[in-house]
């Protein structure tokens, strides 16, 4: 038999649980979520490798073995393809229809650690602000080639991962479930139950809710390969990007950023409009918040990568070369590129910030040519008085009254986060909150079995 190991020794706390205490098992399809269940409290749920989860309900029962008695809720795999929906909510109903004390986050053991991490990221983001309430249980250790070797290892892995996981345990199927049972207790001892909340906006951001159908999975695969090239097209870019002046460099990343979040953006859109027709209107808005949140996973990505090769920060508004200001006559924004900080004209510069894509105003713009993005330097022509005077004559070009620069205040950051900021959850949200997304939920809850079987 194998014999469960444990990261940090700790002994059963007595006294803090008035009641008995209640944990709930999560995890990917086939970690062995049901197996570990049904060694706990002696029952016979499907369990086993597959593509779709086998656990299709929520069970809530109490634990046979070991000294101390507690229960734990099996809940359906975080990963599963099928239902997808349904066991997000069950999920969901798991976590919060009743006090909890643990959330024990299920691992299968690879010898790929990396992809040991991954698998937990994935599983953790529906409670991410509940970290203080994980513990990890690393199952089918006994595949491990040397236990004690690859023991700390793990634990050094998974806790640079998430610094705030107190304690990990190690065990398989050859396990004593009651040795499982007592350190799985002693963790519990120290957490005081609590009744969790999640919220419809947190619900519907973290959890895994889209069933990809048929033939749209291979669409939609093809659309997560585009993105992925794109990336790596810019990435290639970044690595190779140097210029004889830093400012011109600095202007190349810059205008990268913001190119990569318009062609992402893009990519988004023509999947809506080329499928949006072959989706139903559930499936429809949960894809397309999932997009939506891989597309700011993977634009705050690029963005950390890049700011850091910068000689100022991007995002730090008191920058003096951040700032853009607003003319208070007019109301015209306008980002101050040139000319000193005396008294300046509206309309030396010919541009709205909110008429102009702002990829437009970069010293570069970036082209694609056999898959590659190749950067060219745009022409900028010297103000002079014969510009200024032609732009003031043009329409839309700003009042054309005297203000001084360092008089005004900087725009509020909410201005200003629309022009640099690369991506906001903002957009995302405007789709759940649309009276079609709240019907077509409420249509869909009165079909999902949300109590507990025993």
């Amino acid at each position: 038999m194998y014999r469960p190991l444990m990261k940090t020794s700790i002994t059963a706390k007595a006294g803090l649980n008035r009641n008995k205490p209640c944990g709930i098992l999560m995890g990917q399809t086939g970690a062995g979520k049901s197996t570990l269940g049904n060694m706990l409290c002696g029952t016979k749920h499907a369990s086993g490798a597959s593509e779709a989860s086998l656990t299709q309900l929520l069970f809530r029962n109490d634990v046979c073995v070991g000294r101390n008695a507690f229960s734990v809720i099996d809940t359906p795999g975080t990963d599963s393809q099928t239902d997808t929906y349904k066991h997000a909510l069950q999920l969901r109903a798991g976590l919060t229809a009743t006090e909890l004390n643990t959330i024990f986050i299920v691992l299968k053991y690879e010898n790929r650690y990396n992809k040991m991490v991954d698998h937990y990221l994935q599983v953790e983001q529906p409670v991410g602000t509940f970290t203080n309430r994980i513990v990890i249980l690393l199952s089918h250790m006994d595949n491990a080639d040397d236990h004690n070797k690859e023991f700390s290892k793990i634990c050094g892995i998974l806790t640079e991962t998430s610094p705030k996981i107190d304690n990990i345990i190690f065990f398989s199927k050859n396990s004593d479930p009651s040795v499982i049972a007592d350190l799985m207790y002693a963790c519990m001892s120290h957490m005081v139950p609590k009744r969790l909340k999640i919220s419809d906006e947190d619900f519907r951001f973290h959890f895994n809710l889209y069933e990809i159908r048929m033939g749209m999975r291979r669409c939609f695969d093809q659309y997560r390969k585009q993105v992925n090239d794109k990336y790596a097209a810019y990435c290639r870019l970044r690595d190779q990007t140097k210029t004889d002046y830093e400012e011109d460099q600095d202007e190349l990343f810059h205008a990268m950023i913001v190119q990569f979040k318009f062609d992402i953006d893009e990519l988004y859109q023509e999947f809506v409009n080329k499928h949006g027709q072959a989706m139903v209107e559930m499936d429809c808005y949960a894809l397309s918040v999932q997009m939506q949140r891989e597309n700011v996973r993977i634009n705050d990505e690029f963005v950390s990568s890049v700011t850091p090769l910068m000689t100022y920060n991007l995002f730090d508004n008191m920058d003096p070369r951040n700032q853009i200001k607003a003319c208070p006559h007019c109301g015209l924004i306008w980002w101050k590129t040139e000319g000193c900080d005396g008294t300046t004209n509206c309309g030396n510069r010919v541009t709205s910030m909110f008429d102009v894509q702002p990829k437009a105003l970069f010293k570069y713009t970036l082209k694609w040519v056999n898959g590659e993005l190749v950067p060219t330097k745009n022409h900028i022509p010297k103000l002079t008085d014969n510009v200024a005077n032609a732009t003031r004559s043009s329409k839309g070009v700003g009042c054309g009254k005297a203000f001084v620069w360092t008089d005004i205040p900087k725009l509020n950051d909410e201005i200003i986060f629309q022009i640099f900021e690369v991506k906001t959850m903002e957009e995302v949200r405007n789709i759940i909150r649309t009276e079609g997304f709240q019907r077509a939920e409420a249509s869909y809850l009165q079909t999902v079995d949300l109590s507990f079987h025993e």
